[in-house]
């Protein structure tokens, strides 16, 4: 073997047989398994793993460099390799970052889940020749650069590259990228990452020319100075009157791609088509047989002296539309040369048609003084395989006489402002005059340099250069920066998620649909609350105002109803190219942050999740967005099915063929009694609205009780249903409000409409016919609906038309649900009978179905604003002082059916035993059905305020379960459309959560002769004794609570959870057992175990239940999280025996969708910590002790750092050389110096479960001492 020094004394060419001579500027991509992962992978997942990588190499024609067990490096393979499997001319750093997510997808999809770690980077790259093994070892900046990247990837299974690279990008330079900084130091503090399953916006738009490469689409235009060649003859006679299918047609015959318009930037054939045979915009012609484009306009500078000889320009400043609205110009005189004219032609046209001066009159008035004319070939992106010369005549021209007759049109001589009116009348523009070097030159300086980029602002929409001038120079919401030297605008939008839990669901606020002046619009349909930003603003300052002006909450009160999740910050930067500004790249830097809604927030329509509206007014018509909660699953979706493509195909559903909702024909309005609302005296001595509202109507009896009769009858339809429900209850007119003067819509407190308030009653008296009906055609259409002839609908029904997603979701509800669980609810609420009547059929209570009716029809009307009533007298009501507006739905009409019971007839004609009934439903109980079924709540939270009703002799067990079946029925119609069916269960619910909700109802219909625990006790027992597969007998030692919650919370897997909660230690065993078994009731305890501390407060930790089922592959570490959470919590609230009836609220917002691998993923100085917020609340938070606690913004009275450092795996925390890291921790600080920067202490134990800061001795540690010291604890 050669030594290194005979090496270097090689001639060249043996030189180059071993190592490379000149550096490749190649992209790598690196990989590896997380460290966590290595100890845990099995081999044949290793090697499957090793099969999927090499299959991806060999797909996307790239090569391995570097392979090992866990790791390995890939580099693109030239650029033969640049052209994708699907045709698609694409950059190195698409193939390998779209490789990158393709390896991240299927690791992801294993089971259990491989945790891998990408990362990407375009530079340099050598080789030499490894002696001894003959075999090529590679290195420079590109591998070492992606290792390093992948090794500080923020997360597991992303992609992670540096700005170099990203701006590589061609054909997935719009996929998000999120921004995240000091990762990479030598990358100026900026990376990016991109998560597993992003795909961009429209693949499809990208064009797709086989000619023309797709580095720069839409961008990269080819710009010279040329004259044309002569056209072979235009061809817009031959487009007249041709129809877009024709046209489409014509394109493609042409060789241009016809299916490319309408995508992107690009125009719809329809506005092309009406640009060159109406509005003669541009024409077509053929240049050696190929078809260009040709647009020629004149750009005039007009100049006139004032009589003290200044001259000036003449500027347009603004057009009025139709509407009224101004549209800001600031431009000069420009217009179209039409086909077959000459641009002076074109000029005097100009002047007749804008100005009224006909030719005679322009004759000798106007001289050129300058004219020039600047050719201009480029690909259009508005016009997609279509080149188009642009022909611009800049022409500088003066008025001679500014005295003639006939020029105070043009504001002559005096150079006034005036106003032109167009020949059809539809739209006016302001013009003024403006002294030459005195004019506001923004707009033309933007038009230089869009220019000097080679944008071509001749193909902006009407008006978007003026648009665009004002958001840069005046509102300054966006920049324009020069990115790789190319010409960019810049914006800031912040994105809020708002969720919450429905019924124990995550749900997500989300955009429904615009509506102004009775059109609909769903662009913003399933997207989340967002406001652009100005350049300078923080998102955190802008989050109130976009809450305010987007949802009309009151900034002041926001805090109360609104929890931000600061955790879930997160910084994303997207690519687009706006239609409005051709050519014009835009980069969104997107505030990303989750918020919750707290479930007392009812303009949001919670706690049930209605929809709601919230209407601004500007010029001309209201806007109102509407708003609509959906569960995380519908937004956000599942995993995707791994594919290896590099394209995911676009199946997008034609709209045009599914028939709409259906609604029915509302009431007339009542007319109004023009009285004030609210001027009542004193308790039940002055009428309110309502009350003067239904004076002299009357519930017509004999129809009401046929429905209550009849509603299970063979032959008593659904259509006899609703004929006898809108005849019998008067009230239902109340939901369109009262007709005002100004024909204006009544306004409801969910922020619906009053129309969809009225058809979602309607859908539930819809509900309680169905369900009294499932022995016959009520199952099927509760599932399907019934069509316009009220008959019941099915899977084969022709109309109304549906999508096989939503009539395979209806099939699934019908055929899978247990039916005999809304029998069971219907029986113990009274409505049906054990008995049969003489048909054979189960009989029902007429009384009892008929106060469900009434109930029904009347339980919303107070959502309409204008009847709520005022509270009068001097007692407060449900916490509405007197004098105030009741403006919670519920408690308004419990206020009336308790001070006006004879306000509404309805209520007012049933017997005193179904008033009771209906009474008991407006009841404020305080109780959340999702804690019961998932154990995430002590008995007390739960059941205390529901049992102190019933024990106040309000309520019976069967009123109970009356309260649960109005619960159901109402939330079945919570969709506006009643003839569709139950929508809101059956196409939008969860069956095993609605299954598990229905099954605890007569549990609780206990609670009046048992105890809050036994209760609670009762059901969790239940659902051991009915778990499958079967656990055996029930536990009944120390800690069985906690195993009868545990496996609740877990919703799966049992064994797994069980076994996971044995392997604990016995002091994390102790932990679990004793907070647990908490009531947070007085005076009660558990009667199979007795681990419950004796004092309190019990602890309710929001989001247990999805932080279990969240981590299932790692049952024991989660259990270690969750103990580790109470010690902590405990260490706030010490058991104390004053506050054993007392419950507080730990929020694990931040911990419900990590996994524990992912929760001991900290950087330098990071911890998590329960934080106390209030009395009886607290959050777990990741905090920085950098950041925040060398700031001092940290108060450790208020904190407890939690021990997240080790996995599940490790018994010990602590071991010899964590020890031995400590020391730099004491180093000895003299009096008087300040402590030494707090990053360079040792923060590094922050993931081992030692907590250090710097803090000031208290007296008792050294009186007297002015220096600092270091606290070092473990947890």
């Amino acid at each position: 073997s050669r030594c290194p020094a005979q090496l270097f004394r090689m001639p060249s060419g043996a030189m180059a047989d071993v190592c490379s001579n000149e550096p490749e500027h190649v992209c790598c991509l690196a990989w590896a398994i997380t460290k966590a992962n290595r100890e845990t992978i099995l081999a044949k997942q290793l090697r499957a793993l090793h099969i999927e990588v090499q299959d991806l190499i060999e797909f996307a024609g790239a090569e391995a460099i570097e392979v090992n067990a866990t790791n390995g490096v890939l580099r693109d393979g030239g650029p033969a390799a640049s052209k994708s499997p699907s045709g698609v001319l694409m950059s190195r750093a698409d193939l390998l970052v779209r490789l990158g997510q393709l390896i991240c997808r299927w690791c992801s999809q294993q089971e259990p889940e491989v945790m891998v770690r990408v990362g990407v980077h375009i530079g340099e790259l050598h080789w030499v020749l490894l002696p001894h093994r003959e075999q090529k070892g590679f290195f420079g900046k590109s591998v070492s650069i992606a290792k390093h990247l992948a090794e500080c990837a923020p997360k597991d299974n992303v992609v992670h590259l540096l700005p170099v690279t990203k701006q590589m990008l061609s054909v997935f330079e719009r996929l998000p990228f999120i921004v995240c900084s000091n990762l990479v130091p030598t990358s100026g503090h900026t990376s990016y990452y991109l998560e597993t399953w992003e795909e961009a916006k429209d693949e499809g738009a990208l064009n797709q020319d086989s000619n023309t490469s797709l580095v720069r689409p839409a961008s990269v235009r080819l710009h010279m100075t040329i004259t044309p060649k002569a056209p072979q003859g235009s061809l817009s006679s031959q487009l007249v009157g041709m129809t877009e299918a024709h046209f489409g047609a014509f394109l493609q015959s042409h060789g241009v791609d016809a299916a490319m318009f309408g995508r992107g930037q690009a125009k719809t054939l329809s506005s092309f088509l009406k640009e060159m045979t109406e509005e003669r915009g541009s024409y077509l012609f053929k240049v050696d047989n190929k078809l260009e484009r040709k647009l020629e306009i004149v750009r005039l500078t007009l100049v006139a002296a004032c009589p003290r000889g200044k001259d000036y320009n003449l500027m347009l400043v603004s057009d009025v539309l139709e509407d009224g609205r101004q549209r800001m110009r600031n431009q000069k005189l420009a217009c179209v040369v039409p086909e077959a004219q000459s641009w002076q032609e074109a000029v005097k046209q100009k002047f007749q048609t804008i100005f009224g001066l006909n030719e005679e009159m322009q004759r000798g008035l106007l001289s050129v003084e300058a004219d020039g004319i600047k050719t201009e070939r480029t690909t259009s992106p508005s016009i997609p395989g279509i080149p188009t010369t642009y022909l611009t005549h800049e022409v500088r021209m003066r008025v001679l006489d500014t005295k003639r007759d006939g020029l105070q049109c043009m504001g002559l001589p005096g150079m006034t402002e005036f106003t032109s009116t167009d020949p059809d009348g539809k739209a006016a523009h302001r013009w003024n005059w403006t002294l030459v070097g005195e004019q506001n030159n923004t707009t033309e300086s933007l038009r230089e340099l869009l220019s000097d980029y080679h944008i071509n602002i001749e193909e902006f929409d009407d008006g978007a250069l003026t648009e665009l001038v004002e958001e840069v120079y005046e509102t300054k919401i966006s920049t324009l920066t020069v990115r790789n030297k190319e010409l960019t605008r810049n914006l800031q939008i912040i994105k809020v998620w708002i969720t919450a839990d429905i019924l124990s669901v995550p749900h997500v606020l989300v955009h429904k649909y615009k509506r102004k002046g009775g059109k609909i619009n769903n662009s913003m349909k399933d997207r989340p609350i967002s406001m652009r930003l100005k350049c300078s603003e923080r998102w955190s300052t802008a989050l109130p105002q976009a809450l305010s002006k987007r949802l009309g909450l009151d900034p002041k009160s926001i805090g109360k109803v609104i929890q931000v999740d600061e955790d879930s910050y997160r910084l994303c930067e997207e690519v687009e190219y706006s239609r409005s500004f051709p050519g014009l790249k835009t980069i969104y830097r997107i505030h990303e942050v989750t918020c919750r809604a707290k479930s007392s927030c009812t303009l949001l329509g919670l706690p049930n999740g209605h929809d709601f509206e919230h209407g601004t007014r500007g010029e001309g018509d209201a806007t109102y967005m509407a708003f609509t909660w959906k569960s995380r699953k519908d937004i956000f979706g599942s995993r995707t099915v791994f594919r290896r493509r590099f394209f995911d195909d676009n199946e997008i559903e034609d709209l045009n063929k599914l028939d709409t909702k259906r609604r029915l024909q509302a009431p007339e309005p009542i007319p109004n009694p023009n009285r004030r609302r609210g001027s009542t005296l004193g308790f039940g001595t002055a009428s309110t609205l309502v009350e003067e509202l239904m004076a002299g109507k009357k519930t017509d009896w004999n129809r009401a009780r046929n429905a209550a009769r009849r509603i299970r009858d063979k032959d008593y339809s659904c259509e006899l249903f609703f004929e006898d429900c809108k005849a019998s209850f008067p009230e239902l007119a109340l939901y369109l409000g009262v007709a005002s003067k100004d024909g204006s819509a009544p306004t409801t407190s969910s922020g619906r409409s009053a129309d969809d308030e009225y058809q979602r009653t309607l859908g539930a008296l819809f509900a309680v016919y169905w369900l009294m009906r499932l022995d016959g055609d009520g199952a099927q259409s509760f599932c399907f609906g019934v069509g316009d002839d009220w008959e019941p609908l099915s899977k084969s029904s022709r109309t109304p038309r549906r999508s096989e997603e939503e009539l395979a979701k209806r099939v699934k509800f019908l055929t899978q649900v247990d039916w005999d669980l809304f029998n069971d609810v219907l029986q113990a609420a009274g409505l049906l009978l054990p008995k049969k009547n003489a048909a054979g059929r189960t009989a029902h209570d007429e009384e009892r179905i008929l106060a469900m009716l009434v109930l029904t029809a009347i339980h919303d009307i107070m959502k309409v604003e204008a009847l709520c009533p005022v509270v009068a007298g001097r007692r407060e009501f449900c916490g509405f002082k007197p004098g105030e507006a009741i403006t919670d739905h519920d408690i308004a009409l419990g206020y009336i059916l308790e001070f006006h019971p004879d306000a509404l007839p309805s209520y007012a004609g049933l017997s005193q035993k179904s008033r009771d009934s209906v009474k008991f439903t407006q009841c404020n109980m305080e109780y959340n059905m999702g804690w019961l079924v998932q154990a995430e709540a002590p008995p007390g939270a739960l059941f205390r305020k529901f049992r102190e009703i019933i024990l106040a002799g309000k309520a019976d067990p069967q009123d109970v379960a009356f309260y649960f079946t109005h619960w159901l029925t109402d939330l079945a119609g919570a969709e506006p459309y009643p003839q569709e069916g139950a929508e809101k269960f059956v196409l939008k619910f969860p069956m095993t959560v609605l299954s598990s909700f229905l099954r605890s109802f007569r549990f609780v219909q206990h609670l009046s002769n048992k105890t809050e625990t036994e209760v609670y006790e009762d059901y969790l027992e239940w659902r051991w004794n009915t778990h499958v597969p079967q656990l055996g007998a029930a536990p009944t030692d120390r800690g069985s609570i906690a195993k009868l919650r545990i496996i609740v919370m877990a919703q799966g897997s049992s064994d797994i959870w069980l076994d996971a909660y044995d392997s604990l230690s016995k002091d994390l065993r102790v932990v679990l057992d004793s907070e647990l078994a908490c009531t947070g009731v007085q005076g009660q305890e558990y009667t199979r175990d007795d681990s419950a501390p004796p004092g309190g407060p019990a602890f309710l930790l929001y989001y247990a239940p999805a932080l279990l089922q969240k981590n299932a592959s790692d049952a024991r570490g989660a259990l270690e999280v969750l103990a580790e959470v109470f010690r902590q919590a405990r260490a706030l609230w010490p058991s104390d025996g004053r506050f054993a009836g007392e419950t507080v609220t730990i929020m694990l917002d931040s911990l419900k969708e990590q996994t524990v691998e992912g929760m001991q993923h900290l950087g330098p100085g990071d911890i998590w910590a329960v934080q106390r917020m209030t009395t009886k609340s607290a959050q777990v938070r990741k905090l920085s002790m950098l950041k925040d606690g060398s700031n001092g913004d940290l108060d450790w009275s208020s904190l407890r750092v939690l021990a997240i450092g080790s996995t599940s795996q490790q018994s010990q925390l602590f071991q010899e050389d964590v020890v031995v890291g400590c020391a730099p921790l004491f180093a000895k600080v003299s009096e008087g110096e300040p402590p030494p920067d707090i990053s360079e202490v040792g923060f590094g134990l922050m993931g081992c479960g030692w907590t250090g800061c710097w803090s000031k001795p208290s007296q008792a540690e050294g009186a007297g001492r002015s220096g600092r010291m270091i606290s070092l604890s473990s947890h």
